[in-house]
């Protein structure tokens, strides 16, 4: 027979926080509804506790703490039962979702006696446990993905303003780029009012003027209004390479935000948008980004008029200044872009997989459907929640390399840009000098740092036997490309936790030429090898060291090698390493 059970049944009481004073500074938290809003330097509670958020948009939103703290009158405090998990009641509470509760039209709230009379599936103590350690394994993964997604756009945001200010150049690109205003390089025309009703009536693509703010980003990869034929006759027509700002917002800080188009067919734009055609040939892709990049949207934000409704004019848009490379460069940093967008919308993806997966596993679980503890108290084997965990293999250098080169070329292949062996072993050797782990495998070779044990005994055929990665010879050399069980390394990188030194990679070196790179990790291992002889670091010290070698002192011929590109690289090295020893 299932059992239920209140919250009122299992709580030792259901209340409203009574901490009232908060600080920015202070040893403890103060909760609201939002979560942590302030500090202070005394507590009301302890213990882990269900906060339940009471009043105003945030109303029924669950979390769960422990420690000392404070909370504010506006958040309801659970406070469970020894008899009962904590998490299980606050799973229990995501699952009924309590958002349903919530009443009144002008403050939206939510009540402690209306909580109490909320009913769950009552179950013993241990199949508690059982289904909160399931859970909280999906929770765990879920939560690592939201941390990779978040570490992704840093990385692409930080790069962006690199590459988009020109402070940053491709390899192969060194022309000045040139200043405009916006109006000196196309028109502007207005869209025609597309209502709502008329948003989803036919199959002629759209974009109304609010899903620039909600649902595109920088240029429109997909359609979220199709309108009729009758409604496209007086519709404003654009097509590739036109651009889409946003002219009606509620702040200054985000007016203006546009869209590229990249679409070959004929688009239909709404009402309060400015249409801007470029008069140039420009690569939309780079130029939608270019266009919402925090240096140009400050532009448009200080010529936003109006407060309760903000409106931005064409006139307005046309004296935006910006500078721009030319079209070669552009297509380059597109490319850069639409490679980053790719990775994060397939991170995305699996993340919403992963949430889809807890929402059943929540369905079957906290209802009874699945058990994970028979009738008599048994543990039952546990459902198959996920199969991303393969059988892994025992650590050891070699296959760590392996798995390694696979996530450097996992991260770093580019068709336009190709990925060589020079620069594989250069960044192999910058990962482990991060990772202060042992670089005697590399040697003073003429391409050096260079380990010959990875190339033809350890990493790099490993990779290659286990499909991790694919090595293509041309006349230029070899490529490495992906391979076909990509996804296995990756998934050893995660589990590992070495997930991060790649993203270190991506972050210092993502655009950094082979050069460079040989130019970097030389002058390292220079400065490793006189850290160990007790000698002065410098540009003539690093010299006499290469030159000494006989592998290494045609080195000083290159154009790269000059005086103040080794004094460059010394910098670099030591704000790169802390270490002094390597």
């Amino acid at each position: 027979m299932v059992r239920y059970v209140s919250i009122k049944d299992i709580s030792l009481s259901v209340a409203s926080g009574i901490t009232k004073k908060k600080a920015s500074r202070g040893k403890y938290n103060v909760y609201g509804s939002t979560g942590i809003i302030g500090y202070s330097n005394l507590y009301d509670y302890s213990g882990v506790k269900i906060l339940v958020a009471r009043v105003g948009a945030n109303a029924g939103t669950i979390n769960i703490v422990d420690g000392k703290y404070g909370v504010s009158d506006n958040t309801i405090i659970i406070d469970v039962s020894q008899q009962y998990n904590v998490k299980y009641v606050y799973y229990q509470l995501k699952y009924l979702n309590l958002h349903s509760l919530i009443f009144g039209s002008g403050q939206p709230l939510i009540t402690g006696t209306q909580l109490k009379q909320l009913k769950f599936r009552n179950v013993e103590l241990k199949e508690q446990v059982a289904i909160v350690e399931a859970l909280s394994d999906i929770d765990s993964l879920i939560f690592s993905q939201q941390k990779l997604i978040e570490k992704k756009k840093a990385i692409k945001q930080g790069t962006m303003q690199e590459l988009l200010t020109g402070k940053k150049r491709l390899p192969g690109f060194d022309e000045e780029w040139r200043t405009y205003k916006l109006g000196e390089l196309g028109s502007f025309d207005k869209g025609c009012g597309i209502s709502r009703a008329e948003s989803n009536t036919g199959n002629f693509p759209a974009v109304r003027y609010g899903e620039l703010y909600t649902k595109h980003t920088d240029y429109v990869k997909q359609y979220y209004s199709c309108i009729s034929g009758d409604v496209a006759q007086t519709a404003k027509r654009v097509t590739f390479g036109d651009i889409l700002f946003a002219a009606s917002g509620e702040t200054k800080e985000e007016i203006g935000v546009c869209a590229a188009i990249v679409d070959r067919r004929d688009i239909f734009a709404g009402g309060d948008i400015v249409v801007f055609t470029p008069t140039t040939e420009i690569n939309p892709i780079f130029f939608g980004t270019l266009l919402n990049m925090p240096f140009v949207q400050k532009q448009k934000s200080e010529r936003g008029q109006g407060d309760a409704v903000v409106h931005i004019h064409a006139d307005s848009l046309s004296e935006i200044i910006i500078s721009m490379p030319e079209k070669n460069e552009q297509e380059a940093i597109a490319t850069v872009i639409k490679d980053f967008n790719d990775e994060i919308e397939q991170l995305e993806r699996k993340l919403a997989k992963y949430q889809q997966i807890k929402q059943g596993m929540m369905q079957e679980l906290l209802t009874g459907r699945i058990r994970l503890v028979d009738a008599d108290g048994k543990e039952q084997p546990k459902a198959q929640i996920l199969q991303e965990k393969q059988s892994q293999p025992a650590h050891n250098q070699h296959f760590d390399d392996a798995v390694m080169i696979a996530g450097i070329v996992n991260a770093f292949y580019s068709e336009k840009y190709p990925l060589g062996r020079k620069k594989v072993q250069k960044l192999l050797y910058l990962v482990r000098r991060k990772e202060q782990a042992d670089i005697s495998a590399f040697h003073k070779k003429a391409a050096g740092p260079y380990a010959d044990e990875v190339r033809y005994k350890g990493g790099e055929p490993i990779a290659q036997k286990n499909k991790y990665i694919q090595v293509k010879r041309s006349e230029k050399g070899s490529r490495f490309e992906k391979g076909v069980q990509m996804q296995q390394a990756l998934t050893y990188l995660k589990d590992w936790g070495k997930q991060a030194d790649v993203d270190w990679l991506v972050s210092q070196f993502q655009y950094t030429s082979v050069n460079e790179l040989e130019l970097l990790a030389t002058v390292d291992m220079a400065i490793c090898d006189l850290h160990r002889e007790g000698k002065v670091i410098s540009v003539a010290s690093i010299k006499n060291l290469i030159r000494s070698n006989k592998e290494w002192r045609g080195k000083l011929k290159k154009a790269y090698f000059k005086d103040a590109d080794i004094q460059r690289a010394i910098k670099h090295c030591q704000e790169l390493f802390s270490d002094k020893e390597g």
